[in-house]
């Protein structure tokens, strides 16, 4: 039993050992911070801090690619995205701040990836904290700057936004309701236009009808006046020529009636 409880403590502390090695493996050697890098990192932060709005602007109108050839010409390696945020981070908490009044020492720390330089901001309202992180070849990969606020300030923030997204999320709730609470009426807006239709149509089907059927009749009452017509025209010559003497038909095949003319 003593056998087994020391293999058991031995094998947890060999365990221990190793855990605490691998985690020493992988947490390496922290990177040789520099005075290129401090150097960087300061040159950096003081040409955003004293750029005015109309160096900034045209910054901001560059290709970052652009960008970071016009910093190479000066020795300055810098990622051209990294530095629009961080130009456009700045002016945000330079407003905050109500002005820059001037700007600490960077507090220089590293791991084994890259190198941190933390500067102190002082603003006339309030002060801020300005973050440049570099690889490990120097190059200038990130730069935020966060102003400073009070814990109320922070809960004040947190309430609006929270209120904001809440009135959000619940105007936009009615109005997808009103929108669903219309389409009851919709079968009814159908039914609506059928009807209408529907009267319109049969109406002029049946009056074309009516058209076809009176047209149809007033020719055969006028075939059957002409016929009559010229009956009574053909006995009445046939007549006439009996009494001269003549030898016309009283059928009247000795003559044609031709046409036959209303006034």
């Amino acid at each position: 039993m003593k056998n087994l409880l020391k293999k058991t403590i031995l094998i947890a502390a060999v365990l221990t050992l190793t855990l605490a090695m691998s985690g020493c493996a992988r947490k390496g050697t922290p990177l040789e911070i520099s005075q290129t890098a401090t150097a960087s990192a300061q040159g950096i932060i003081n040409g955003i801090a004293n750029m005015d709005d109309y160096s900034a602007d045209q910054m901001l109108d560059l290709e970052t690619d652009e960008i970071e050839e016009f910093f190479a010409q000066y020795g300055y390696s810098l990622d051209g995205e990294a530095f629009v945020n961080g130009l456009n981070s700045f002016r945000d908490a330079a407003e905050a701040m109500g002005g820059v009044k001037g700007i600490g020492e960077p507090q220089m720390s590293s791991d084994d990836k890259e190198i941190t330089a933390v500067f102190l901001i002082e603003g006339n309202t309030r002060n801020a904290t300005a973050t440049i992180v570099l690889n490990r070849k120097n190059k200038i990969v990130s730069i935020t700057t966060n102003a400073h606020y009070t814990t109320g300030e922070n809960i004040e923030k947190a309430l609006l936004n929270t209120v904001l997204g809440m009135g959000t999320t619940f105007v936009i709730l009615i109005f997808l309701s009103l929108i669903i609470s219309l389409f009851k009426f919709i079968p009814e807006i159908q039914a609506g236009f059928e009807k209408k239709k529907e009267p319109a149509s049969a109406p002029a089907v049946d009056k074309t009808i009516s058209q076809i059927i009176e047209k149809e009749e007033q020719v055969s009452v006028s075939e059957a006046d002409d016929g009559e017509l010229i009956a009574v025209i053909s006995a009445a010559i046939a007549a006439y020529e009996a009494g001269k003497g003549g030898t016309v038909s009283p059928s009247g095949d000795g003559f044609v009636v031709r046409s036959i003319r209303r006034r």
